[in-house]
């Protein structure tokens, strides 16, 4: 198929599948549980919004490789951009169990975005990445001891599992036809999180969140379909691949031509700040 690369890329993990489907199972139990409370009026709702420093090595390494190419070449100009910092919004029920603890179900949004163009020689290359991922967490919350009464200081820690899609737009194109190729995957994965955070009361029954938060989560198993820009389709999965001379693959790999090697990942590791409206019911 016409741009759909082709390279070395591993299979499928059962045990992060597994993994992911216990997760979903505990979360399920979590909101079962703040429904059940919520009966009682005792289930707080908290909506936040933060921004998160993803690690994202497959595709940053990729991204370095090909600027390290254009910086070497004086007739192509620009830079393809890393994903690191990205959006991150989320909701979530909590309820108390017995003091000073509190179990959280919540489902949130990642996303962030890469793109480049350039033309030399008569022709134009355009490239865009996109990634979305949507967690499903279970949180337990502990509310820490503090002299101090302006807030409440509290620690978290938790699982969760994430639903990752990534998306690649290729075009070439120059005094003749256009060609290229889209490409959409998905992949079921697991992650763990845990943090800290300051609650400040605002209002009788609200209040404002403010939180640090560490994630490990590493999803692999992509897989999806590519089409052409001559319409025909074809099964890839997500592949990463060094090569000599600065030659890198991160991207749709035709599943039929894959080997057992350079599986790519979707690295949503790090570290991220968030800002939370709670609000008691």
């Amino acid at each position: 198929m016409t741009g759909v690369r082709t390279a070395p890329a591993g299979g499928t993990e059962g045990k992060e599948a597994r993994m992911a489907f216990r997760v979903v199972a505990a979360v399920s139990c979590v909101a079962a549980a703040i429904l059940a409370a919520s009966a009682a009026g005792a289930v707080d709702i908290r909506v936040t919004g933060g921004y998160t420093r993803v690690a994202y090595g497959d595709y940053n390494t990729f991204a370095d490789g090909v600027n390290a190419v254009i910086a070497a070449d004086p007739t192509i100009t620009g830079e393809l951009g890393a994903i690191r910092w990205i959006p991150e919004i989320g909701l979530e029920a909590t309820v108390p169990v017995a003091a000073p603890f509190s179990l959280g179900a919540g489902a949130g949004v990642l996303w962030g975005s890469s793109s480049y163009e350039f033309s030399a020689g008569g022709s134009t290359l355009s490239f865009e990445h996109t990634v979305k991922a949507y967690p499903l967490t279970a949180t337990v919350y502990a509310d820490i001891p503090a002299p101090f009464a302006f807030a409440k200081p509290y620690a978290f820690a938790g699982g969760g599992a994430y639903y990752a899609t990534v998306r690649f737009e290729e075009r070439l194109g120059g005094t003749g036809d256009v060609v290229g190729y889209d490409a959409e995957l998905s992949a079921w994965g697991f992650g763990l999180h845990g943090g800290a955070g300051l609650s400040f009361a605002v209002a009788p029954r609200i209040g404002l969140d403010l939180g640090v938060r560490l994630r490990y989560a590493k999803i692999k198993g992509f897989e999806g379909t590519a089409t052409s820009t001559e319409g025909e389709t074809a099964d890839v999965v997500l592949g990463y691949f060094e090569g000599g001379e600065g030659y890198m693959i991160y991207g749709p790999v035709r599943a039929d031509e894959a080997a057992g090697t350079g599986e790519g990942a979707v690295d949503l590791g790090g570290f991220g700040v968030s800002l939370g409206l709670r609000v008691a019911f």
